[in-house]
């Protein structure tokens, strides 16, 4: 004989333990069922109860004995157990995970819910889409991609050329881009079919497609890295023109692009994902000055009941984050500096100036603060920026110069049946279509206030 015949390994600690776990739970099953039971089942569990109870007695039971005896009771309570004893199948497991999404669905609903800022609206108070354009660097490898698709959640994209020339962008109907529809392997998580930015360039004759995410400003990017500008309105009158133009095409570069080249790699950086707050506003009122976070189907119809004079409609059903601004029974006003229109400050992205409410400089919020100061810095020097970021309030639609805004109110005596209306409007008043274009949000639109940014993890990572 062998030695492991002759010496059978002990039954570990764990082992026994098991053991009895099951043995206890034979028991109980004998003794709940065994009145229901047909008498052959019932005598087989009971046996099958006692040879494990046997081996357990045994001071030096071998761990195949041991799992020989488990074996047979757990074996008969497959068979007599019922609801007491049984492996969870694919429909248990099914359940499970709709009991899960259940639970997840109530704390959207009542408590948080998650938020990732698609434009830059908020910026620098809150981050959207960010480029990182690589110029005089190696663009990343496959792990570095990796790691800041992790941290930073970070999309690469370049330009490759598979031809030899000059770079031009092919103009869309006298538009840099145009929209199509991306599908599988390039649609949302792979699979769901979205809308992108296509932009086409031409290399030696040849097309060249980019494809970005449709709330991607890539034309501002484009400026950027070939001109070295802000707008891309400016780019014709930047790089060398010629009759290309006419021909629909922009020349990006004077200098030849070889085969294989890299003409344009850059990142695009995921927006600020964060958490909204969707419970405080059941028992406090908004406040000026909160990063509010609010569904757009109702404003159209709301701002038409009001015969607001929106200068554009919203028209989609999606949620926005902008600064609450005014509360009901507010009076608004943007006041700009008449030094402003002589001193060569850039308005053509609305005039700055300093917002006003009830009749005094608004100051509710740093970032409303800082954007009031801004403009006041462009009333002194109309090229310096402040540090801080903010580009200051820009007189415009609703708020033209000097015009008073009064926000909707349910106490208006003029107005008995009048809702509860709020004004909001972006930190980054240049490149924010807000309360200025499309009126005043109804309070049953609001969702709640950006509370807690998780993700990525930046400086901005944290409670808001």
């Amino acid at each position: 004989m062998n030695q492991d015949t002759n010496n059978p390994q002990r039954a570990s600690r764990r082992e026994k333990k098991g053991a009895k776990e099951l043995l206890t739970l034979g028991l109980k099953v004998y003794a709940f069922r065994q009145d229901r039971l047909p008498a052959v089942e019932a005598r087989g569990l009971n046996l099958a109860n006692e040879g494990l109870k046997e081996a357990l007695r045994e001071r030096k039971v071998s761990s195949e004995t041991l799992e020989n005896k488990a074996r047979i009771l757990d074996e008969a309570l497959r068979k007599s157990g019922g609801n007491y004893y049984h492996r969870k199948n694919w429909v248990e497991n099914v359940e499970m995970l709709l009991v899960a999404a259940i639970v997840i669905l109530g704390i959207r609903s009542f408590f948080i819910q998650p938020f990732i800022i698609p434009t830059n609206s908020m910026f620098p108070s809150f981050y959207g889409m960010k480029p990182y354009i690589y110029e005089n660097e190696t663009p990343p490898n496959i792990a570095e991609r990796t790691r800041d698709k992790l941290l930073l959640g970070a999309s690469h994209y370049r330009l490759e050329a598979e031809s030899s020339g000059k770079l031009y962008l092919v103009l869309q109907n006298g538009t840099s881009h145009r929209y199509v529809q991306a599908n599988f392997p390039h649609g949302r998580f792979f699979i769901f079919p979205t809308m992108v930015r296509e932009y086409t360039f031409e290399i030696g004759g040849k097309a060249h497609f980019l494809q970005v995410p449709a709330e991607f400003d890539m034309d501002q990017l484009l400026a950027e890295r070939f001109a070295g500008i802000k707008d891309l309105r400016d780019l014709p009158m930047v790089i060398a023109q010629d009759e290309s133009i006419a021909r629909g095409r922009m020349k990006l570069s004077d200098s030849r692009v070889s085969k294989g080249d890299i003409p344009l790699a850059f990142d695009v950086l995921l927006g600020d994902a964060l958490f909204v707050d969707r419970m405080s506003y059941n028992f406090i009122n908004p406040k000026s000055g909160d990063p509010i976070i609010f569904k757009t189907a109702g404003i159209d119809a709301f701002n038409r009941e009001l015969n607001t004079e929106v200068r554009s409609l919203i028209g989609e059903d999606k949620y926005y984050i902008k600064r609450l601004v005014g509360e009901p029974g507010d009076t608004l006003e943007i006041r700009v500096p008449e030094s402003v229109f002589t001193n060569g400050t850039d308005v053509r992205k609305g005039v700055p100036g300093v917002l006003y409410r009830n009749g005094q400089p608004a100051d509710s919020h740093l970032a409303i603060l800082q954007n009031n100061q801004q403009a006041e810095t462009f009333a002194k020097s109309p090229h310096q920026f402040n540090e801080d970021g903010f580009p200051a309030y820009r007189a415009e639609g609703l708020l033209t110069n000097r015009s008073l805004l009064n926000v909707p109110h349910r106490r208006d005596p003029q107005n008995p049946t009048q809702k509860n209306g709020y004004f909001a409007m972006g930190d980054n008043s240049t490149d924010s279509l807000d309360g200025r274009a499309w009126g005043f949000v109804p309070e049953d639109e609001l969702i709640g206030r950006a509370l807690f940014v998780y993700y990525p993890f930046t400086k901005r990572w944290g409670i808001k």
